[in-house]
């Protein structure tokens, strides 16, 4: 179980990869994609309408995107019209769009992108992208709403992100979510090769597309995610959308979560098989805290609230359905472990972990960070903290939460200030609190 607990942390692929971090100025407002893979082709043809509204008066604006693609078009609408955009790629991944009268601040823009993306597609092979391909132009620290329609042949399947509202023919799928989401995943497979597992109860609906596990392992999975997902639902909010998708990927180990799409690697779900059920229930815990409401990407907390908090989150689930003992237990383990280099010098404050990219700053996001949440919990009782969290996702579903804003949420529950210069202490102090 410890080794287990110790390898929980790595074995997750959280919902965003860290590249240069960009400064915003420009809001994107939401997505229309249609894409289409065919037999005969490697690529994937894509046409995007790209609604944003710039903070600024700009006469250019950097998208990140892949320099692999192939750009047939950049277009903006204008008086009904549509105009050529000069466009060139500043950098590997870094699309630079000119605009040579200059866009106006408050101002709404359609950008039509026309392009195709190399998949590699081989007619049985499987196709998953997100949003580390850099498939779809976007702005790192921006979340949207989006529709995507895309085609694929007979006898293909397709996932994304949301919810999968109408399927054509067989050969058409359109996914959209309405509530923003901060990247847009991309799975077309053939559904023959793949089993598929199906629970649907009291409005907790989950498919699981999996290739190494029999039927009754497979159930397992799915019913603990369920019960996981009704504790959620029970505790915070109700599931923003209608099923939750898990899907088995060999290509790499880990989890990938994305809003309403969870991708399981078979490392992975061989420790679900053994039911080892911690990786599982954080990035269920995500659906709320990470890929339902997002932290503000690569400022000061970022990874405290989009990995601590779900991490505390799932612990509050252990609590609840294997008791105390164990809720101690997987709280104190890791613990232990920063503890070995509590207050070092390879300590430094949790608001200061900028990218999980070392052991130690692994540790004190997954150990030290959750026991910092009990702490808070504890001092505000339970009443109030479910009050807290309940009210923090109905807020902040589908927008971004900032750290600030978190402190802020947090006094409102805090007569006298006393939590509040608690939780300022916490996180901003190394070395281990008393406990």
């Amino acid at each position: 179980m410890m080794k287990t607990l110790i390898q929980l942390f790595w074995f997750i692929i959280v919902f965003v990869q860290r590249i240069l971090s960009q400064t915003s100025t420009v809001n994107v407002n939401s997505y229309d994609i249609a894409a289409n893979l065919s037999l005969n082709s490697e690529n994937l043809d894509v046409t995007l309408l790209c609604q944003i509204q710039p903070s600024y008066s700009l006469s250019e604006i950097q998208f990140i995107f892949s320099s692999e693609s192939k750009i047939r078009s950049v277009k903006y609408l204008k008086e009904n019209n549509w105009i050529s955009i000069p466009y060139q790629f500043s950098g590997k991944d870094s699309l630079l769009l000119l605009f040579e009268s200059g866009i106006l601040p408050s101002d709404k823009y359609d950008l039509q992108f026309e392009y195709s993306f190399p998949t590699s597609w081989l007619k049985d092979s499987l196709v998953i992208i997100d949003r580390g391909h850099r498939w779809y132009p976007l702005i790192l620290d921006q979340v949207a709403p989006f529709k995507l329609t895309c085609a694929v042949p007979k006898g293909f399947y397709v996932l994304a992100a949301g919810d999968l509202i109408s399927v054509k023919d067989n050969t058409t799928f359109i996914w959209e979510s309405k509530s923003a989401v901060f990247k847009l995943p991309l799975i077309i497979f053939n559904r023959s090769r793949f089993k598929e597992a199906e629970f649907d109860s009291l409005g907790i609906n989950i498919d699981f597309f999996y290739l190494n596990a029999d039927s009754i392992e497979a159930l397992r999975v799915v019913k603990e995610a369920a019960n996981s997902m009704k504790y959620f639902s029970e505790h915070i909010g109700n599931y923003p959308y209608k099923k939750l998708t898990l899907f088995e990927v060999t290509q790499w180990e880990g989890i990938n979560t994305g809003s309403g799409l969870i991708m399981i690697g078979t490392q992975s779900l061989e420790m679900m098989k053994q039911k080892y059920y911690d990786a599982l229930n954080l990035t269920i815990a995500q659906q709320w805290i990470g890929a339902g409401v997002f932290a503000k990407y690569s400022s000061p907390g970022f990874w405290f609230l989009s990995l601590s908090l779900p991490h505390y989150l799932r612990l509050m689930y252990l609590r609840q359905t294997q008791g105390e003992e164990s809720f101690l237990k997987s709280l104190h383990e890791p613990l232990a472990k920063y503890k070995e280099f509590s207050g070092t010098e390879n300590d430094i404050p949790i608001i200061n972990v900028d990218s999980p990219n070392s052991r130690e700053k692994g540790l004190i996001l997954y150990g030290k960070g959750p026991f910092l949440l009990s702490k808070i919990h504890k001092a505000m009782g339970n009443e109030n903290w479910l009050a807290f969290l309940q009210n923090l996702y109905k807020t902040f579903r589908g927008k971004i939460l900032t750290y600030d804003e978190f402190e802020k949420q947090i006094s409102r529950y805090d007569e006298d200030g006393s939590i509040l210069a608690l939780l300022k202490k916490l996180i901003s102090q190394k070395g281990m609190p008393e406990e």
